[in-house]
């Protein structure tokens, strides 16, 4: 199963947003990208600590069916929400092709 860059941005959000909804005991808000300032950076929109980071990665990991590289979560994949969600497509393009062989 194929998910655009857009239904994985919108999964990204969707799963920070419930995250710290949940860790704060708050209600779930999840309002699109476009609509909040700085509302593309993880850390700016939602709170994130380096924890809450690691664990919504871990989230993605298992949502998506694959395995994030730590090497690969560098500052310009992390950097944002959109850059992560290319990050996350073009790696299950690659472990896509490579189960496949």
């Amino acid at each position: 199963m194929s998910v655009d860059d857009d239904q994985i941005l919108d999964i990204v959000h969707q799963t920070a947003a419930e995250m710290m909804a949940a860790k704060n005991g708050e209600p779930v808000g999840h309002s699109p990208a476009a609509s909040v300032d700085g509302a593309d950076s993880l850390v700016d929109r939602y709170g994130f600590s380096s924890i809450d980071a690691l664990e919504c990665l871990l989230i993605l990991e298992g949502k998506f069916g694959i395995t994030l590289a730590d090497e690969d979560l560098n500052e310009e994949v992390l950097s944002s929400a959109t850059a992560l969600a290319k990050y996350i497509a073009a790696l299950q393009q690659t472990q896509a092709s490579d189960s496949g062989r």
